[in-house]
């Protein structure tokens, strides 16, 4: 089977360094993880979940908004 080519492929001025969204999360997560006081973890986490469920936030939307919770001096409960 052949293909014929719909056009020339530019080349890139610069590399590009596509970022795709799993590391995205992956890097709001250790952000995340870095500012939260380790006895509160599991409380940030819970309210990672309780953004995207109520509020229906996507999940990278959830982690940042919880992130600048934390940067403002918000702290969840200690779980128990």
């Amino acid at each position: 089977m052949e293909v014929e080519a719909v056009g020339p492929v530019p080349s890139p001025r610069r590399p590009v360094h596509a970022i795709g969204v799993t590391a995205e999360l992956a890097a709001a997560r250790t952000k995340l993880r870095e500012a939260a006081p380790a006895e509160h973890w599991d409380g940030v986490l819970a309210e990672v979940q309780r953004l995207q469920n109520e509020e229906r936030m996507a999940p990278l939307a959830s982690l940042q908004a919880v992130y600048a919770k934390l940067a403002s001096g918000w702290l969840p409960p200690l779980s128990r």
